[in-house]
C-alpha cells in the first residue's frame, strides 16, 4: 500500500525541490534537494499500528542580490523578487500536494480491509545462536 503512495510523494518532492546544475557531466551546484520520506508509527500490544508522524524535508537556495556602492553594479545585479515569487509558488504547490497525499493515505488506511481472521501474527525473530549460548555478552571488565 505504501509503495505507490511513497513513489508519488517522492516524485513530487523531486519536481518541487531538486535543482542540480551540471556541466560536462559533473555536478557544479546543488541548489535544492530533499531527504527521504520518514514514517513514524506506534504499535500497541494488540498489534494495532498507528501512524504518529510523516515527514519530508527539503531545501531550495535563493540567490539574494548583493548591495553595491556602484549604481552600475546595482542595476546589473538580478532582482531576487522573481526567485522569491517562484519559491513561494513552489512551496504553496508542494504544501497543497502534500495535504492531498496525506488525505489519500488517510482514506486508504481508513478503508483498508481488516486482517483475515485466519491471519496469525508473525513470530519475533531472535538470534538463537547455540555457539554463543554461554556467552556473558560483550567484553567485560571484572
Amino acid at each position: 500500500m505504501f509503495g505507490a503512495w511513497t513513489a508519488a510523494v517522492v516524485e513530487q518532492a523531486d519536481a518541487a525541490f531538486t535543482d542540480v546544475e551540471d556541466r560536462a557531466g559533473r555536478i557544479v551546484a546543488v541548489r535544492g534537494g530533499h531527504n527521504d520520506l520518514e514514517l513514524h508509527a506506534r504499535c500497541r500490544p494488540d498489534g494495532v499500528v498507528s501512524l504518529s508522524a510523516l515527514t519530508l524535508s527539503g531545501f531550495r537556495i535563493v540567490r539574494v542580490p548583493r548591495a553595491w556602492d556602484s549604481p552600475q553594479r546595482l542595476t546589473a545585479e538580478a532582482d531576487s523578487y522573481r526567485e522569491f515569487s517562484r519559491l513561494a509558488r513552489t512551496f504553496k504547490a508542494a504544501l497543497d500536494d502534500w495535504a492531498k497525499r496525506i488525505s489519500e493515505l488517510a482514506t486508504w488506511i481508513r478503508y483498508s480491509p481488516p486482517p483475515s481472521p485466519a491471519a496469525t501474527p508473525a513470530e519475533p525473530w531472535l538470534d538463537d545462536d547455540a555457539e554463543n549460548a554461554d556467552d556473558d555478552g560483550p567484553d567485560r571488565l571484572h
